[in-house]
């Protein structure tokens, strides 16, 4: 009788054991397809931008013809010399108010003048953008223009994955 005992206990811990493991495999599967659907939902959501070749990412995400290309690398280029000009401005300005923290007695005054100087600079360069983007925006179609505002969209955004492409 000991003998028959012992195997239904066997038999049970067996079963047990097969559930626990069916049942953890079957949570896994679960969590793997559900984290799947919800990473290609967050992607069709998401705008991810190249911090490499951006005109070619715009040229390809935007489907510009040749003249829109002309007139996009045209407004970038100098969009890219006047905030390049502004920015540099800008780093001296924080430079000068370095060297004024260093001294011995700074003079706040001027260190305020200073900051004033950089957030008059920044103001410049957001025109600087406002207008780049309404330049763009101008030559584009319909459908292109959606899509700019995706890609404007996510350069604003701080958690944007700086890899890959929009479409995937």
């Amino acid at each position: 009788m000991d003998y028959f005992n012992k195997n239904k206990i066997l038999i049970w811990i067996v079963i047990i054991l097969l559930a626990i493991n069916v049942s953890t495999i079957v949570t896994i599967v679960y969590h793997f397809y559900s984290h799947d659907r919800i990473e290609r939902t967050n992607k069709r959501r998401h705008v991810r931008i190249p911090n490499k070749r951006f005109g070619r990412f715009m040229f390809r995400e935007l489907d510009l013809s040749q003249s829109q290309r002309r007139n996009f690398q045209n407004f970038r280029a100098g969009y890219n010399h006047n905030a390049m000009n502004i920015t540099k401005e800008m780093m001296e300005k924080r430079k000068e108010i370095f060297e004024e923290l260093s001294k011995e007695n700074p003079d706040t005054t001027k260190l305020y003048e200073m900051a004033e100087d950089i957030g008059i600079y920044h103001k410049i360069l957001k025109k600087e953008t406002i207008r780049h983007y309404l330049k763009m925006k101008r030559i584009c179609n319909k459908p292109q223009q959606e899509k700019l505002m995706k890609i404007y969209k996510a350069m604003q955004n701080s958690k944007v994955d700086i890899v890959s492409k929009m479409r995937r």
